[in-house]
């Protein structure tokens, strides 16, 4: 059983609430803010709790949210560098909008928006 933490934008809840039950639903423990963060918590102490124990984290991306260069070539990297020093697998997902990205934070990204059921399928076998 892995771990896995699905971070995503506030506008793709629905998206990440479908791809978290697929997950739970073969047996992964699924972390989901939705799901767990209750009144008086923040965002920020959630993230960094559920980082500490996460096996993967999930980057559900938006090309509906942020275009800014420097997010694709130096906090994506940045992250993914941080993540892996600390065992975390990244699986970046695209969630909603158009033109995805090929590539975030040198990963392949999947396109959950065109083929969901495949995408899921292989997020699944990423996660073992």
């Amino acid at each position: 059983m892995a771990f896995v933490f699905i971070s995503h934008r506030a506008a793709d809840i629905a998206s990440a609430e479908r791809l978290g039950r697929a997950v739970n639903a073969v047996g992964h423990a699924v972390h989901l803010d939705r799901w767990e963060v209750r009144i008086g918590d923040t965002v920020p102490m959630f993230m960094n709790d559920t980082l500490a124990t996460a096996d993967f984290l999930v980057l559900g991306h938006s090309t509906l949210g942020i275009h800014a260069p420097w997010v694709a070539q130096e906090f994506l990297p940045a992250l993914a560098a941080d993540l892996s020093s600390r065992g975390i697998v990244m699986l970046p997902v695209i969630l909603s909008g158009t033109e995805a990205p090929s590539r975030l934070g040198g990963r392949p990204c999947l396109d959950l928006t065109t083929h969901w059921d495949r995408g899921v399928a292989t997020v699944l076998r990423e996660l073992g």
